[in-house]
């Protein structure tokens, strides 16, 4: 993916003739310092804070804000942003330890790295927008939504709160281990090489999922509607750790040439 170079602090705007752009009220008076901005404004665009310590800047600040900016490697722990609107940010790594995120929304950008540890999440929604890599360990995830997101090794284990939903994320290699996922519909979840291990998938509807080479090890299907997932090679130990779930005959087909038999229609 090319690299986008992003704007430095305090960086002068051109307008598409290439004059000086007449600088917003944000960049007007108050440009020199970033920490000011954000501690008096509750909308800014393109404004960089890369590796800065945001923790006093943010403290107390209880109103909505739209976010438009880089946060990569900032320190945002114990942020208070509630309601957010993180629009195409960029917060590579960023650490949201302990911060307020309760129903604040992210639109697609990237937070690949970032540290949710302890935060609260509670109706998180979260569309298009890069969680790789991200730990989520401790935090308030009750009735979060992620759609469309890239998850690859996000750790969501430990977290607290129930009916988090995915709908169209890659999980693949991600660690989900003792998620309740109780009587959710998943559309188009990729779990490959997962660990799964202890999922609550009771009367859950898989539709257009991926399970091949997930870690099922102790998962609970009872209930569940498989039959329009892709549950990968299937063996008979494989089969023996979806029990207690509805399969296709496709599935039962492939289950059966693993005992050995013959299935004549």
């Amino acid at each position: 993916m090319p690299h986008t170079p992003h704007p430095r602090h305090g960086h002068q705007h051109n307008d598409r003739n290439g004059h000086a752009a007449a600088p917003t009220t944000a960049q007007s008076g108050r440009t020199a310092d970033p920490l000011t901005l954000l501690a008096t404004e509750a909308a800014l665009t393109d404004i960089d804070f890369t590796g800065l310590d945001l923790r006093q800047a943010l403290r107390g600040q209880q109103r909505p804000r739209t976010l438009t900016r880089w946060f990569t490697e900032a320190n945002l722990r114990g942020a208070q942003l509630a309601e957010a609107h993180f629009t195409d940010c960029t917060a590579h790594t960023a650490d949201f330890t302990g911060a307020l995120l309760d129903r604040a929304r992210w639109d697609g950008g990237s937070a690949a790295g970032a540290n949710f540890t302890d935060a609260d999440c509670g109706d998180l929604l979260c569309d298009g927008a890069d969680l790789a890599n991200t730990k989520w360990g401790g935090a308030m995830l009750a009735d979060a939504n992620f759609t469309g997101c890239r998850m690859i090794g996000a750790r969501l284990t430990g977290h607290r709160g129930l009916s988090v939903t995915f709908t169209r994320c890659n999980l693949a290699i991600a660690n989900l281990n003792g998620l309740s996922l109780r009587g959710t519909h998943l559309v188009g979840i990729r779990f490959t090489e997962a660990d799964l291990g202890g999922v609550d998938f009771r009367d859950s509807v898989l539709e257009d999922c991926r399970l091949a080479d997930a870690n099922l090890r102790a998962a609970d299907f009872t209930g569940a509607d498989l039959r329009g997932a892709d549950l990968g090679e299937l063996t008979i130990a494989t089969a023996a750790l979806l029990r207690g779930a509805v399969i296709s005959p496709t599935h039962a087909t492939q289950i059966c040439a693993a005992l050995g038999l013959t299935v004549l229609g």
